[in-house]
């Protein structure tokens, strides 16, 4: 209220490691936020008085924002990594059948 007359700020506790998310590629995620909530959200540095991430509008603005970067957060928290989920490769022949006689002509050995 003192440096932003007639604007609220609200405080949120983010981790460091969480920083990228919410800076995205280049600043583009910060400057989404910004631009479509027409708020202003101050990022602290190591040697910052204040190590939460500050966010500055108006109230309904900086609600909005605020829950925005909590679904930003969650899916950065949930994301899946590597190939969890994935099958492993089809074998569209089919499982292995008999050896017949004529097959081992044709059969690498080692």
């Amino acid at each position: 209220e003192i440096t932003h007359p007639g604007q609220t700020h609200e405080e949120m506790e983010i981790e460091a490691w969480a920083y990228k998310y919410l800076i995205g590629k280049a600043g583009s995620e910060l400057r989404h936020i910004q631009n479509n909530y027409k708020v202003k959200v101050n990022i602290p540095r190591e040697h910052s008085a204040c190590q939460n991430v500050v966010i500055v509008g108006d109230a309904i603005d900086v609600s909005r924002a605020k829950d925005y970067i909590d679904n930003l957060m969650w899916k950065a928290q949930n994301a899946p990594t590597g190939r969890q989920g994935q099958d492993s490769a089809i074998d569209p022949w089919g499982e292995e059948g008999e050896e017949e006689e004529w097959m081992k002509d044709y059969i690498y050995k080692r």
